[in-house]
């Protein structure tokens, strides 16, 4: 992958993840477990891959350290998931 192919991995990763997030806050509301559970493991599942990824893409060159821990960074939302706009 070139690094813009990598940014918009990265992007869409995110988005899946904040997405995931809100369907395991959805299930916690409604008290359904198993589909917390779900939903929480495939979450969990999505956030190793974005890491190792970003890790080889940083160790590759093909991000800066500093793209690496902004790709790493927190999402809360859909709103600010996606971190490469260009």
């Amino acid at each position: 992958m070139d690094t813009t192919e990598i940014r918009d991995w990265v992007n869409l990763a995110r988005c899946y993840i904040a997405a995931l997030s809100d369907l395991v806050w959805s299930a916690a509301e409604i008290g359904d477990t198993t589909t917390l559970r779900y939903y929480y493991d495939k979450r969990h599942e999505a956030a190793r891959d974005l890491k190792a990824r970003v890790m080889i893409a940083v160790h590759g060159g093909q991000l800066t350290s500093e793209e690496g821990t902004l790709a790493l960074s927190p999402t809360s939302s859909l709103e600010d998931a996606v971190v490469f706009t260009d």
